[in-house]
């Protein structure tokens, strides 16, 4: 839980948001599924997993760019052997991720990038570049490519918004 709180105190901290100015009636949700790959040089396995997340909206003024934060939780799937980083087969997880969205002419379409740590299994940084769908008011589908140290994933994820 230490971690938790650390990961999302650093992230608000990096872009100078208090806590008081968060708008908690946009607090959005999400979830799919993950095609994970382990990127080791002597090991290599794949396993389907899911990801579930939520995230809230930085009260933060910028030309284009819309920013968020979003924790969430990742499991890998089972990969067919114990992995070089876990004893188990499968690797799952907390994490906590800032998120930079840019729509784009039409704002149906829009790019992501995003940045956190992860602090499961896959312990250390993860960073991640993608596109989203806006397919209503209240829901975006999103594929992303999420690179941990030691597990790759390509995401399908719907994001429900009030």
């Amino acid at each position: 839980m230490n971690k938790i709180v650390i990961v999302v105190g650093l992230m608000l901290a990096a872009t100078q948001v208090s806590a008081e100015s968060l708008d908690t009636n946009k607090i959005y949700f999400g979830g799919g599924i993950g095609f994970n790959d382990i990127n080791d040089n002597y090991y290599d396995d794949d396993a389907v997993g899911f990801q579930v997340f939520a995230g809230i909206p930085l009260p933060v003024k910028t030309e284009n760019v819309k920013l968020s934060v979003e924790l969430g939780y990742m499991d890998s799937g089972d990969f067919d052997r114990s992995t070089p980083f876990a004893s188990t087969t499968k690797a799952n997880g907390l994490w906590g991720t800032a998120v930079a969205e840019l729509p784009l002419n039409n704002n149906n379409i829009s790019l992501l990038g995003r940045l956190g740590l992860d602090i499961g299994d896959d312990d250390g940084l993860m960073a991640g570049v993608g596109i989203g769908f806006a397919m209503s008011q209240s829901m975006d589908l999103r594929l992303e490519y999420v690179a941990r140290d030691h597990i790759d994933s390509l995401q399908l994820n719907l994001v429900f918004r009030q």
